[in-house]
């Protein structure tokens, strides 16, 4: 299950939840468009995969065509994962392929606000914090 949505400037906001299916990914990509022509400029993405698990390879491979496909839209992106060795190893394979330098794993929600920091406004701010606090998975 993925949802996406801007609530707030250009703060893109992504979940995800076990397990994900081509179709999500499908539905995503649908869901993203709308959202790129609705906020001209670049989003700063900030995706909470802590209830992500590992994906099969082919869905592994249609999360690269989308995160490459996004990358001109995208100028910073940070993925908060969980504390799986091997689901993290998946997803930093998966930004790794993306080759987009902005895109960045994270396991510390620390660290995560300091690399999007510079980049948002105050109400920003605001609205990340709320999505860290874990308000529940919107569909």
């Amino acid at each position: 299950m993925i949802s996406a949505d801007v609530h707030v400037g250009r703060l893109l906001e992504i979940r995800l939840a076990a397990p994900i299916t081509m179709q999500d990914l499908q539905n995503l990509g649908q869901r993203l468009g709308g959202l790129f022509q609705q906020h001209p400029g670049k989003l700063v993405s900030i995706a909470d995969a802590t209830r992500a698990a590992i994906v099969p390879e082919d869905v592994a491979n249609r999360v690269v065509e989308v995160f490459k496909a996004d990358n001109p839209r995208i100028e910073r992106s940070a993925i908060l994962v969980s504390h799986s060795a091997t689901f993290s190893l998946q997803i930093e394979r998966l930004v790794a392929a993306a080759a987009n330098p902005a895109r960045r794993c994270f396991h510390d929600t620390f660290d995560m606000k300091t690399f999007l920091g510079g980049l948002l406004t105050r109400d920003q701010h605001a609205r990340l914090a709320q999505f860290l606090a874990g308000r529940p998975f919107a569909v």
